[in-house]
């Protein structure tokens, strides 16, 4: 095995003159991500240098490394580019791994954990470790223990004390599911999350509880299944299944007797104290 440890100063121009065609093979495997880019060639740069593990196929640099194509930028203190070869005797990288300070980000999102693991073949970016988070712009989606974002069908899936926030409203569940569409602009909006486990929505006038639920972002409508809760100030509601307007604040109970249970829809509203005079 050989190992090429190069100096800072030279560690992009080694890149671009050693390995500039096997680097191309992530703009075709990935064009969307980078749609102005896939035909650029890729910087790759280090502090501490690069190392080039030939019997490995993998490409190692160190030290705030970074990755750059037209408009994708990839970053950590460590970088591994696995790549295969292919029949046209053009290297191709299917796999990179990063550590420490991941962040991943183009025109349209940014993606930050502190490791990673970005998958060319199935267009998918893993994030682990603390800090995950996805900016989209209009959407803020964090998780503390593993959050995907899946590039080519636009969905992220947060674990474990997952949430997601537009303006002034926030869903929590330990699972979250986030389908995105894109605007005309050609920037990401959340169209649908769908909850699992402990889910609370919380908006500047209620706090919504329940076991499971489905947010309709475009429609502002949540629908909730199991134990469900909403407060609004000192008044509260509780059913088995709910649906909630978001955007005029109508709320419907229904109690789960239409689903052959015994439980019923309890109300507990609190009225104003009269001022004596």
């Amino acid at each position: 095995m050989k190992n090429y440890n190069m100096r800072p100063l030279a560690t992009w121009l080694f890149l671009v003159l050693i390995i500039g065609d096997a680097l191309s093979g992530m703009a075709s495997a990935n064009a969307k991500l980078d749609p102005s880019g896939s035909n650029q060639p890729i910087e790759i740069n280090a502090d501490q240098g690069i190392e080039w593990l030939s019997e490995e196929k993998v490409y190692l640099a160190r030290g705030n490394a970074k990755a750059k194509q037209g408009d994708l930028s990839m970053r950590a203190d460590i970088l591994k580019a696995f790549y295969r070869n292919t029949k046209s005797e053009k290297d191709e990288i299917y796999r990179i791994e990063a550590n420490g300070k991941v962040l991943i980000n183009n025109l349209i999102q940014t993606v930050s954990g502190e490791n990673g693991i970005y998958d060319l073949d199935q267009s998918l970016i893993v994030m682990s470790g603390g800090n995950l988070q996805l900016d989209t712009g209009k959407e803020i989606v964090r998780a503390s223990d593993s959050l995907e974002f899946w590039e080519k069908s636009k969905i992220a899936v947060a674990r474990g004390d997952a949430s997601a926030t537009r303006q002034k409203r926030t869903i929590r569940a330990s699972l979250l599911t986030v389908q995105f569409v894109e605007d005309k602009n050609g920037n990401l909006k959340a169209k649908q999350i769908d909850a699992q486990g402990g889910v609370l929505i919380t908006t500047p006038t209620e706090v919504i509880v329940g076991n499971e639920g489905i947010y309709n972002v475009i429609e502002e409508l949540v629908t909730l299944s199991g134990d469900v809760k909403i407060t609004r100030g000192d008044n509260q509601l509780n059913g088995s299944m709910a649906e909630v307007n978001l955007q005029n604040g109508f709320s419907r109970l229904i109690s789960d007797k239409s689903l052959g249970g015994t439980k019923r829809v309890r109300g507990l509203f609190t009225p104003k104290r009269r001022t004596v005079k």
